[in-house]
Formats: C-alpha cells, sequence, structure tokens
C-alpha cells in the first residue's frame, strides 16, 4: 500500500516538474522576441550616435602660398604657409580680388609698373632688415564681397638662410578690395579705396614690441596710439 502511494506521488511531481518546465520555456520563447525588438533600436540609436554629424563640414585643409602669383623668396614662402598652417580660415588674397577703384587704377599702375596691392616690402620696424606685408582673405567670404586681413612679417636679422617672425595681425575683417598695401619709410599704410585720402597708418613700437596705429595729426609730436585690432 506505502509502495503503491509513493509511486502515485512520485508520478505526479514528475508530471509537475514537466509541466512547470514546459511553461518555463514557453515565457522565456515569448518574451526573446521581444527583447531582440527592443534590443534593435537601441543598437541603431548607438550607432547613429557614434557616427559623425553628416550636417557638419570637414575642416578645411590649409591653403598655401603656392600660386598666389607672388614673386615670393623660399623664406617668404615658408613663413606664408606655416602663417596659413595657423590660420586654415584665410587664404593669400591675390591681384585677382583687386576691385577697380572709381578713378580706375591707372595712376597707381603707372607710378609702380609692376604692382600687388596685397603685398609690399619694405624694412617696417627700421632694423636694417627686409620685413613684407600681406593680404589673406576669409575663405567663407563671397567672391563679391571679399573680408581682409593685414599681416607683418618681420625679418629675423643675422639668420642663415633668412627667415621671418610669426606674421602679426595689424587689422581683422576689413574691406580692402578697392584699396591696397603700402610702405612709407618705417610706416604701413592701409588704404581702403585708392579714390579716397583716408590711409591708416601703423608704425612699430620698440617699447611695446607691437606695432600700433598712427593718427595723421600724430605724426609731428610722432606719439603712437595703440591699435584696437
Amino acid at each position: 500500500m506505502l509502495g503503491a502511494r509513493r509511486r502515485r506521488r512520485d508520478g505526479e511531481m514528475t508530471r509537475f516538474s514537466r509541466q512547470g518546465m514546459v511553461f518555463l520555456l514557453t515565457l522565456l520563447g515569448a518574451a526573446m522576441p521581444a527583447c531582440r525588438k527592443a534590443g534593435a533600436p537601441a543598437a541603431a540609436a548607438a550607432l547613429i550616435s557614434a557616427a559623425p554629424d553628416a550636417r557638419e563640414p570637414a575642416p578645411l585643409p590649409a591653403a598655401r602660398a603656392e600660386g598666389s602669383g607672388y614673386p615670393f623668396t623660399p623664406a617668404e614662402k615658408a613663413a606664408v604657409d606655416e602663417f596659413l598652417r595657423r590660420h586654415p580660415d584665410l587664404r593669400v588674397a591675390t591681384d585677382e580680388d583687386r576691385r577697380e577703384s572709381r578713378d580706375g587704377g591707372a595712376e597707381v599702375r603707372r607710378l609702380y609698373g609692376v604692382y600687388h596691392p596685397f603685398f609690399v616690402r619694405g624694412d617696417v620696424n627700421d632694423d636694417g632688415v627686409l620685413d613684407f606685408v600681406a593680404a589673406f582673405v576669409r575663405r567663407d567670404s563671397s567672391r563679391d564681397s571679399p573680408w581682409f586681413s593685414v599681416v607683418v612679417f618681420t625679418g629675423r636679422g643675422g639668420l642663415r638662410p633668412p627667415s621671418f617672425a610669426e606674421g602679426a595681425f595689424l587689422e581683422r575683417d576689413v574691406s580692402l578690395a578697392r584699396g591696397d598695401l603700402s610702405i612709407d619709410r618705417d610706416a604701413v599704410l592701409i588704404t581702403p579705396d585708392l579714390a579716397d585720402e583716408a590711409v591708416r597708418r601703423y608704425r612699430w613700437d620698440p617699447l611695446r614690441r607691437s606695432y600700433v596705429f598712427v593718427r595723421d595729426d600724430a605724426d609731428e609730436d610722432d606719439t603712437p596710439i595703440p591699435s584696437r585690432t
């Protein structure tokens, strides 16, 4: 009698265990597709967030002095290329960026013969070493309205081969398409429009160790005023 009851109880426990296992497998089978469905968007979102923003433009490679049309010496070219590497948003201003002023610019061409409005050499800090001044154009500005920056490159004396110091900004984002750059003794002259008489002068101040803006009426007392650019 006891043996029969034990066998019947063991059989019922075996059936219960099998039914429980089937129920558990059924639940797991139903849950796995839901997990896969829920995991797919999360994985896709992770890939999207990791991918670079397609709307963000790639950085522009640095422009080069080559092809500007200027008779750069090797040292000048190296100085300009290094400057452009540090300022990839700029390029060298060329003769093609010039717009004829209202007087046609004939007098300037007749005076200079070979005339580059945005590139000039001279000893601007009065140390006996040749320097040069060049204009650059923002690469994101339009062809019709280019924005210029004026930069002076100071020659380093006593070095062989010759070299230039890091370019120093005189002005940034100015209108110069109808004007030019020139050097008058130890002053850099920026003329926004050759048809006008307005000229901005910059001189080297040895006390401040920088180029400073000089008013026309300050030439007599030779008192420089610091540039605000």
